[in-house]
């Protein structure tokens, strides 16, 4: 799960200010307070557990978002008032403490008040698709386990239009083509790290959490397999 940050739209057109939310959003709160603990805090699109996948956004760092948010123009007697998105059922009944936690954990800068707003999810996403919306909360299931289904919907330009973030960059373009390319996974990677690294750079994308999968059976029961896709393979299992 992540943020989509809209990077055509005021004041979000300002990388410091994406940066910035960046550094204060809580993912530790987010799990622990909403998941109870059974969910992963997520530092990339490509998730833990995928080849390739690198921590590349920082730790939480109040300090280091309000000072971009100065740079940017903005402090406590100069707020930045922005407004959050979510959808009430569409990714289940978790989204509005979601949206209240990350409300909280940006509005701890002393600098930045957020308004919550959410819309059903046809509406949403015609909100998302017309660029009404400048951040906002969506989900991804992958529709195949590599690399490329983590990073091309969201970093192409017609795949970062499709999900409202609107962002650019043909140099990133580039480098995934090129990593298509390639067999082997050695030689794929290089190309996928350059491109965590711009996204961390650019913050088109704020990374949240992802889940963990679980699974409790008697010790006789074999074949369960827990895979990143999360779909459960019950045609599998068999009993010793």
């Amino acid at each position: 799960r992540y943020l989509v940050i809209n990077v055509t739209q005021k004041p979000f057109d300002d990388k410091r200010v994406r940066k910035a939310i960046a550094y204060a959003v809580d993912r530790k709160r987010i799990i622990e307070d909403v998941f109870v603990g059974l969910a992963k805090p997520l530092y990339s699109l490509i998730p833990e557990g995928m080849w390739s996948h690198k921590n590349v956004f920082p730790e939480r760092d109040l300090e280091k978002a309000k000072e971009l948010l100065k740079e940017a123009g903005y402090d406590e007697k100069h707020p930045l008032t922005i407004d959050l998105w979510y959808t009430p059922t569409h990714y289940g009944t978790t989204e509005a403490d979601v949206a209240q936690v990350l409300k909280e954990s940006l509005e701890e800068t002393g600098v930045i008040k957020v308004n919550i707003k959410y819309a059903e999810w046809s509406t949403y996403i015609d909100y998302f698709l017309e660029g009404a919306m400048g951040l906002f909360l969506l989900g991804w299931y992958p529709d195949y386990l590599d690399p490329d289904d983590y990073v091309w919907p969201f970093l192409s330009e017609s795949g970062a239009k499709s999900l409202g973030s609107f962002y650019s960059n043909k140099f990133v373009e580039e480098l995934m083509i090129k990593a298509r390319g390639f067999t082997g996974e050695s030689a794929r990677i290089p190309f996928y790290e350059k491109v965590q690294n711009i996204l961390a750079e650019d913050v088109p994308y704020i990374p949240l959490w992802q889940g963990v999968a679980t699974c409790a059976a008697k010790k006789s029961v074999k074949g369960i397999l827990l895979e990143p896709t999360q779909i459960f393979r019950y045609y599998i299992l068999y009993e010793e």
